[in-house]
């Protein structure tokens, strides 16, 4: 796949409101995407996940990486002067993912959510030029908000992958990927803790959004815009019934997606002027 066709095909709604971004922003931002979705496709794979992340990193460390998108976004990394914390971070976070998943706490599900998406909202802030250590710090959590969504949604699709991500503190029994695979556990309490997991959600989806205001102000609506659409899965979630959640995987469509635009752009243009300043 061509790495600009990463965020088109597996980001639908960054890719949405990406299009609010100037041309060369949205294919810098493209670029990190696409190098974020390589390494999370590779963990995904179910044989050799950890000897493909092994080689994935040692390519992208060697001073003549062979893999393209790894070319693509040492350019990107060198252009905004990207720091390999954020980088190193990441790939810690994704090597969690290549040993047995055990989230415990809150605590812990919110620190796994920083190092595989927080992450990538502190290397957004370089591309965006916004390097202020207040707009990282908002842009980490803005991430993190992200994450907690991403695992509410996909607490089927991650059992497959023998992973659960709910933390064993919310859960009143332990559960395993193969009783949740097999239907063996009770759908009425899962589904509670996946809602408990959207309303933590919320507050990192506020945090991250005081943020907008260290923006440039060209990239302050999309952000905002990719904030809500993304908020706006969580939502559509919480609002379900735990039966229509079981079913399939939650997604927007094009119209939810229209009128999700609309009102953020009612909201940020008009209502509010906080993000504006």
């Amino acid at each position: 796949m061509k790495i600009e066709n990463y965020i088109r095909f597996y980001g639908k709604s960054f890719y949405w409101a990406g299009k609010f971004l100037e041309k060369e922003v949205f294919e810098d931002c493209s670029t990190l995407y696409a190098f974020c979705r390589v390494i999370d496709n590779l963990v995904d794979k179910k044989s050799n996940s950890k000897k493909n992340i092994k080689k994935f990193i040692k390519d992208y460390q060697s001073q003549n990486s062979k893999i393209q998108v790894n070319k693509k976004f040492k350019k990107i990394e060198t252009k905004y002067q990207i720091p390999k914390k954020y980088i190193n971070d990441l790939f810690y976070g994704i090597n969690l993912d290549t040993k047995t998943v055990k989230i415990k706490s809150t605590k812990e599900i919110i620190r796994y959510s920083y190092y595989v998406a927080g992450t990538v909202g502190a290397m957004m802030s370089y591309i965006f030029q916004t390097s202020k250590p207040q707009a990282i710090k908002h842009a980490i959590n803005l991430g993190i908000a992200m994450q907690l969504t991403n695992i509410s949604r996909d607490v089927l699709k991650d059992a497959y992958l023998n992973r659960i991500y709910l933390p064993e503190n919310m859960l009143n029994k332990e559960i395993t990927a193969n009783d949740i695979i097999k239907k063996k556990f009770n759908k009425k309490h899962l589904f509670l803790v996946i809602k408990k997991i959207i309303f933590l959600s919320e507050k990192y989806y506020d945090n991250g959004n005081i943020g907008i205001k260290y923006l440039p102000k060209k990239v302050k609506f999309p952000i905002f815009l990719a904030s809500s659409l993304y908020r706006g899965i969580g939502k559509k979630i919480f609002s379900s019934s735990y039966n229509r959640y079981f079913l399939d995987r939650t997604y927007l469509n094009f119209m939810e997606k229209i009128i999700i635009t609309f009102k953020s752009f009612y909201f940020f243009f008009i209502v509010n002027n906080s993000y504006k300043n």
